[in-house]
Order: C-alpha cells, then sequence, then structure tokens
C-alpha cells in the first residue's frame, strides 16, 4: 500500500518555498516523509485529502497537478501530471505514464492542455503531512508529548481518521469534520420542504452525507388549498432533494451521499419502491404477473416504448436477413436485438432513468407491516386526512405533524387518518423483493426494530433515518464519525497474539 514515488529535489524545494510563502498553517517537507502510496490509493489521497492551492497563487512549472482525463458527466476519470509550460489561462501538462492510457486526448509526449481553472495542485504530496496537520490541529490545547503520541499513531496507521477528518482539521476551511447527519422529519409545506433543503445543501457543502426520511410529505393528488392546487407528492420532492448530489462538490472528485426513506404505511411508497428500475424486462414481469392496479399503473409510468422508424425496421430487417442468410456472421446479441424488436415493433426502456439517483432509497418497515406479512393479511397506506380537516386541526397539523413522523402515533393522539389504499401485504413485499433484486433498491430499513434498540430513548430522542451507507440508525440531527482501527498493525506475531 505505501509505495517508493519519488519527487525530484527540485519539486519538494519548490513545493516547500509555496508552502511557507503562501500556506504556512500547512507543513513542510523533510526527510522523514516517505508515504506516497500507489496507485489508486495515491490518488485518492492527493484528489480527496490533500489541501489545495485553489486560487493557483502558487502554481508554476513543474508542479504535480490533478486533471480530469476522460470527461464523463457523472463519473469523470481524475489523472496525475505534472505542468511542463504556462501559457495565458492554459497549461500544458505531462501526463504520469499510469494514466496515460486512460486520457481521452493526450498528444505527443504525453501531453495534454488543460484551463488552469480545471486544474488543482495538491500541496500535501505525503501522508505525513497530513498526519502533522491532523494531530497538531485535533490536539491544539493538548501536550507537546500527546500531540506527538497522536502522529505516531496516525503516521504508523494504528488509527486511520475519516476522510473528513483528514481532509477538514487543520485546513483553515468551514467543513465539517463529521461524515453523515440525519435531519428531522420534513415539514409538510413549501417552506419547509425549502428550509430541509436549504440545510441538506449546506451540509454536502461542508463535505457531510444525509439521510432523510420523507414520510411526513403530503402524497400525490393531496389538496394544496392555499395555492387552489394538489400536490405532486412525495416522491417528486425527494427526487428533487436528490439531485443535490448531483450538484454540490465536496472537493476534488468527490461527490456527496444521501439517503431517503419512506415508511411503508404511506400512500405514495409504490411509486417510491418502483422510481429507481432501470431493466424494463422487470417492469414488463411486474405488469403480467402482480395483480394489484396502482402497481401495474407505476410499472407502466416508469416503462418506456418507442416505436420504431421506418429506417429501423429497414436496418433491423436488414440484420434478420443478413444472419438467416450467413448464420454467425452477425452477433447473437445483436441479432436478437434486431429480431426482438421486430416482433413487438419497438423497443422498451425506462422513462427518467436518472430518477431519484443522487440518493439510495429505503423502505422504513414497521412490525405492522411485516405481521400482515407474516399472515398474509391486507395493509392500509394511510396519511393524515388533511383534505377535511378543520381550521384548528390544520393548525394542529401544521405545528405537530413533523415532529411525530409517524401515521399510527398521530392516530392514537385522537387526529383523523384517511386510508388512501388497501392492499394485500405480500403483495407490497413482493415488489419490495423484485425490485430490491434486480435494480439493488429500495432497501430496507426495520424502523420499529430500529427504535426499540436504540439508546437515543435514554435522551428522549427517536430514530429517524439512517446515515447514507445504511449502517447508523440515527436520531435527528445525529452524525457518524467514522475511523479506522488497524488491528492487523496490532498482532504480535512472535507472541502469536
Amino acid at each position: 500500500m505505501t509505495g517508493n514515488h519519488k519527487y525530484s529535489k527540485q519539486q519538494i524545494t519548490k513545493l516547500n518555498n509555496d508552502i511557507q510563502k503562501h500556506f504556512p498553517h500547512l507543513f513542510l517537507i523533510d526527510d522523514t516523509m516517505h508515504k506516497t502510496f500507489q496507485s489508486v490509493s495515491r490518488l485518492v489521497m492527493l484528489d480527496r485529502y490533500s489541501q489545495k492551492d485553489i486560487n493557483h497563487v502558487s502554481l508554476g512549472v513543474g508542479d504535480l497537478v490533478l486533471l480530469v482525463i476522460k470527461h464523463d458527466p457523472k463519473f469523470p476519470t481524475r489523472g496525475i501530471g505534472n505542468i511542463v509550460k504556462l501559457e495565458g489561462d492554459l497549461a500544458y501538462i505531462k501526463i504520469e505514464t499510469e494514466y496515460a492510457g486512460m486520457c481521452e486526448d493526450i498528444g505527443e509526449d504525453n501531453i495534454v492542455v488543460r484551463e488552469i481553472k480545471e486544474i488543482d495542485k495538491p500541496l500535501e504530496l505525503y501522508y505525513e503531512q497530513i498526519c502533522h496537520r491532523v494531530a497538531n490541529h485535533l490536539g491544539m490545547n493538548e501536550t507537546l508529548a500527546t500531540v506527538n503520541e497522536f502522529y505516531k499513531e496516525l503516521n504508523e496507521m494504528n488509527l486511520v481518521p475519516a476522510g473528513r477528518v483528514l481532509f477538514g482539521a487543520g485546513s483553515n476551511t468551514k467543513v465539517t469534520y463529521f461524515n453523515c447527519f440525519v435531519m428531522p422529519f420534513i415539514h409538510d409545506s413549501r417552506g419547509g420542504i425549502s428550509i430541509h433543503r436549504q440545510k441538506v445543501m449546506e451540509i454536502m457543502s461542508r463535505g457531510g452525507g444525509v439521510g432523510t426520511n420523507g414520510s411526513t410529505l403530503r402524497p400525490k393528488n393531496t389538496l394544496a388549498k392555499g395555492v387552489n392546487g394538489k400536490s405532486s407528492g412525495a416522491v417528486s420532492w425527494l427526487h428533487d432533494l436528490s439531485e443535490l448530489t448531483h450538484l454540490v462538490e465536496q472537493g476534488g472528485s468527490r461527490r456527496g451521499a444521501q439517503m431517503i426513506m419512506l415508511a411503508d404505511w404511506h400512500p405514495d411508497i409504490i411509486e417510491f419502491i418502483i422510481s429507481k428500475m432501470q431493466n424494463p424486462k422487470i417492469l414488463q414481469f411486474l405488469i403480467n404477473n402482480l395483480s394489484d392496479p396502482d402497481i401495474v399503473r407505476e410499472a407502466k409510468n416508469k416503462l418506456k416504448f418507442t416505436p420504431l422508424s421506418a429506417e429501423d425496421i429497414e436496418i433491423y430487417e436488414k440484420i434478420v436477413e443478413i444472419e438467416n442468410q450467413n448464420p454467425n456472421s452477425i452477433s447473437k446479441a445483436t441479432y436478437n436485438k434486431a429480431f426482438q424488436a421486430l416482433k413487438d415493433q419497438g423497443t422498451y426502456s425506462v422513462n427518467n432513468p436518472e430518477f431519484l439517483s443522487g440518493a439510495n432509497i429505503s423502505v422504513a418497515i414497521t412490525k405492522e407491516f411485516m405481521h400482515a406479512v407474516e399472515h398474509d393479511l391486507d395493509y392500509q397506506l394511510r396519511f393524515p386526512d388533511i383534505d377535511n380537516y378543520s381550521a384548528g386541526e390544520k393548525a394542529a397539523y401544521n405545528e405537530k405533524w413533523h415532529l411525530i413522523g409517524d401515521v399510527r402515533e398521530w392516530e392514537n393522539m385522537g387526529y383523523k387518518v384517511r386510508v388512501h389504499k388497501t392492499i394485500k401485504a405480500r403483495e407490497l413485499w413482493n415488489l419490495i423483493n423484485i425490485c430490491a433484486t434486480y435494480s439493488a433498491e429500495p432497501g430496507i430499513f426495520f424502523f420499529d426494530n430500529a427504535n426499540d434498540m436504540t439508546n437515543a430513548q435514554a435522551y428522549g430522542q427517536r430514530v429517524v433515518a439512517t446515515n447514507p451507507c445504511g449502517e447508523q440508525p440515527l436520531a435527528a440531527y445525529s452524525v457518524c464519525n467514522l475511523a479506522a482501527v488497524n488491528l492487523a498493525n496490532m498482532v504480535d506475531l512472535k507472541k502469536n497474539d
């Protein structure tokens, strides 16, 4: 894992001079430093954890820089190179051999040209520089001996803090040291959604991921009396929230992460479950094999059929003709595609393939739902009956519903609840399993079990959702703090202990 990448003495001298002049909060390279890592590990360290000269005040010939070597709107590929010439707003960069083969516009002598604003200059080429920065900042109120011991543990990689700490500590920026946050339930109003979105954007801009439970948002076609209209539904607003992942850059190539959940009792749950299905054959299977009309309708809404044009028909017929006349002259996949398209008189794909793509999604599972699944019972999809609330009931809804977030508790408090749909629990359970099997989503989160076992109850709190990775059930505004203790380094092979 640790490598022996060598930087020239001239390169190190220039970088140390740059740090002394422009970045005095960072640490100089000295002869004791050697950890540069190899390949992807080196790239990740330089790209995500090393501090950068974002204003290019020290940029010069010979500097190591990071740049996009293969452009892609979703997953651009980053690489490493060295500046050989600066000319106006352009930098001429010699790509390191390891990345040259992946570079899509490489020229003679592995040179590419980029606008200066598109490149990043890392200031910490050695892991030891990062360890010094982290140890000194986090230990600023400790004794020098403690700071030195902490540095030793970091440098020997006995303790590896999470990326947000490695990047943020001592950076003189306002980034978060916490990996992920869980937000409170959303207030069911345009203002509440806007405030929630603003907070999520702020967290993500500072490097954190976010977990959201959208179960408090009113279902599709519920009245929005204030504007004499109808709601577009919880799922549409949650999609809007997920788009922030694509919009907010968190440093280098790192993008944020989100978990978005919806309760199994929410009337929009069927749309939510199907929303990320990318396989048209599975959508056709749902249409042909599940009996619930709303499942069939949502699957049809997701499935996209494109009729063949006259040109398409001519091309596909020619492919079939060639294969029939000369067997094995056309690849099997190409022939099958042409044959099926002619049979269907069109091609199938999915509508809105990017829908909710900025988040992991999970269904918050209740005990009542699992009981209904186990005993093959009907299950009700319910929500507060806001269309028929009096002025007083609506005021209570606006004041309290987002603090409760659970239709069962809301009903127990004496407020009216409307049953939007009754469905066979196993039909809904089968839908979850089919979609999870063939699109890896949604996940399932046993919401009641998590609340039964959480220590948040001791503080008068309860679980709202999980972090984006899904391993930590958290209360509102709780955070996911990560670090790795390297147990392998602590094994004494001589003692077999």
